[in-house]
C-alpha cells in the first residue's frame, strides 16, 4: 500500500504546524553565526581604533614592515665553480746571479760607477730576488734542488802579512761549506791541500766536485768528506786548472777547451764515469760565463760572444751534446766600453726543463751613475728550442 488515507495525512500536518520549531533547526543556526560576524566586526573595530590612538598611529609603520614570507627557492642546480689552474711547477734549476764585473772613477773627484755581480744572489722565476746569507769569502756558488747551497769560504789567517799569491801560499783556509735552506751552516769542512790548486766545478745532493791541480776532477762526499778521483788530469806547465768553466748534469761534464779565442768557443763533453770523451762542441765566438747543461745533459746552453765593429755581440747557442747539432742561436745584446769596462755581459743561465733556458743579461745605463748590481739591471731572456 502505496497511498497514504488524506484523514490520516491531514491530522500529521495540524500537529506540526502546532508544535514550535526545534532551537537547532537549520534557519536559526544560519541567523546566529550572522549575529555573532556583526558583534565581532564591531568589536574588532573597536579594538583597532583603541591601538591607534595608544601607539600615536605607528600601526601604519608597522603595517608597512610587514611583508609575506619570501618563496622558498628550489635547490640550486647551477654548475660547480670552475677548476684552479695547477700551481706552476718550479724551474728544474735555480738561477743564481754569478759573475764578478768590475768598478771605475772615471774622474777624480767624481763618483765611481760599474757593475757587479751579488755573492749569492738568487732569481726567482717570479721576477723576485734572494739575497742569501753567506759567510765573508764565500766563492763559486751552486744551488742545489732542495734550497740548500755549496761553496768555497776562503779565509786569510794572516790578515796584512805580505807574501806570493798561488797554491803553495801559507796562512789561508779552504772551506767547503754546505748552507741549508735557511742559510744556516750545515757543513764547514777544510778541504785545501797546500801546493794544490783548488775550484768547485759543481754539486749535487751527494757529492760537492772539486778540481784539484794535479789530480783532476774528484768528487768530494759531504756527509763524510770522503773523496774519489772520477777524471784524472795530469798538471799543467801554466799552472792552469782543467776543467775551465766546468759544468755537471746527468753524469757528464762540459768545460771549455784552449785558450781564450774571439774567433772559437770550443768545449768538450766527458762522462764522469771514466772521462770518456762524448762529443767535442765547436761555436763561432769566444765563450762567455755560465754555460749551462741541461738537467738530462742532452743539451748545453752556450752564451758567446763575437766582435761586431767596435763592439762585442753576445748571443746563447744551445747544442745536442752528442752530436753537436746546433739547436737554437739567439741575439742577447751588445756590450761597448765604458770608462774601460765592458757595460753588458751574461750573469747567470738555468733550465726551466728539458727544453727551455732562461739567461741574465745586465747592461750599464746610458750614462752610467753609481756602482750598480746586477740585480738592479738584470734582463731574463728565455729561449726553448722544438
Amino acid at each position: 500500500m502505496d497511498a497514504v488515507p488524506e484523514d490520516l495525512a491531514e491530522l500529521v500536518h495540524r500537529a506540526a504546524r502546532a508544535t514550535g520549531p526545534h532551537p537547532a533547526d537549520l534557519a536559526t543556526i544560519r541567523r546566529r553565526a550572522r549575529a555573532r560576524r556583526r558583534r565581532r566586526s564591531v568589536t574588532g573595530a573597536a579594538g583597532l581604533v583603541a591601538l591607534i590612538a595608544l601607539t600615536g598611529g605607528a600601526m601604519p609603520l608597522l603595517v608597512r614592515e610587514h611583508r609575506p614570507a619570501a618563496p622558498v627557492a628550489a635547490p640550486s642546480t647551477s654548475p660547480a665553480a670552475p677548476d684552479l689552474p695547477p700551481p706552476t711547477p718550479a724551474p728544474a734549476q735555480r738561477l743564481l746571479l754569478s759573475g764578478e764585473g768590475g768598478t771605475v772613477r772615471p774622474h777624480r773627484a767624481g763618483p765611481e760607477i760599474g757593475l757587479v755581480g751579488g755573492v749569492a744572489d738568487e732569481l726567482r722565476s717570479d721576477g723576485s730576488v734572494v739575497r742569501h746569507r753567506v759567510p765573508a769569502g764565500w766563492q763559486e756558488s751552486v744551488a742545489l734542488p732542495d734550497g740548500r747551497l755549496v761553496g768555497l769560504r776562503l779565509t786569510d789567517l794572516m790578515p796584512g802579512t805580505r807574501r806570493t799569491d798561488g797554491p803553495d801560499v801559507a796562512g789561508l783556509s779552504i772551506r767547503l761549506m754546505v748552507l741549508g735552506a735557511d742559510d744556516r751552516v750545515d757543513i764547514s769542512r777544510e778541504v785545501r791541500v797546500k801546493g794544490q790548486g783548488l775550484k768547485l766545478a759543481g754539486a749535487d745532493v751527494r757529492y760537492a766536485y772539486l778540481v784539484r791541480g794535479g789530480v783532476g776532477l774528484v768528487a768530494h762526499e759531504l756527509t763524510t768528506g770522503r773523496e774519489k778521483t772520477l777524471i784524472p788530469v795530469p798538471g799543467s806547465a801554466d799552472g792552469e786548472l782543467p776543467f775551465r768553466d766546468a759544468e755537471l748534469a746527468a753524469g757528464l761534464v762540459v768545460s771549455v777547451t784552449g785558450p781564450p779565442d774571439m774567433t772559437r768557443c770550443q768545449l768538450e763533453v766527458r762522462r764522469l764515469a771514466g772521462g770518456d770523451r762524448l762529443s767535442r762542441l765547436t761555436v763561432d765566438g769566444e765563450c762567455a760565463p755560465s754555460i749551462r747543461l741541461s738537467p738530462d745533459g742532452t743539451l748545453v746552453a752556450v752564451p758567446y760572444r763575437r766582435p761586431v765593429g767596435r763592439n762585442l755581440e753576445y748571443r746563447l747557442a744551445i747544442l745536442d751534446t752528442a752530436t753537436g747539432q746546433r739547436r737554437a742561436d739567439r741575439p742577447l745584446g751588445t756590450a761597448g766600453a765604458t770608462y774601460g769596462l765592458t757595460d753588458g755581459g751574461t750573469w747567470g743561465t738555468a733550465w726551466v726543463d728539458h727544453t727551455t733556458v732562461r739567461m741574465v743579461w745586465a747592461q750599464l745605463p746610458d750614462p752610467p751613475r753609481k756602482v750598480y748590481s746586477v740585480a738592479e739591471l738584470a734582463r731574463v731572456v728565455t729561449v726553448g728550442v722544438q
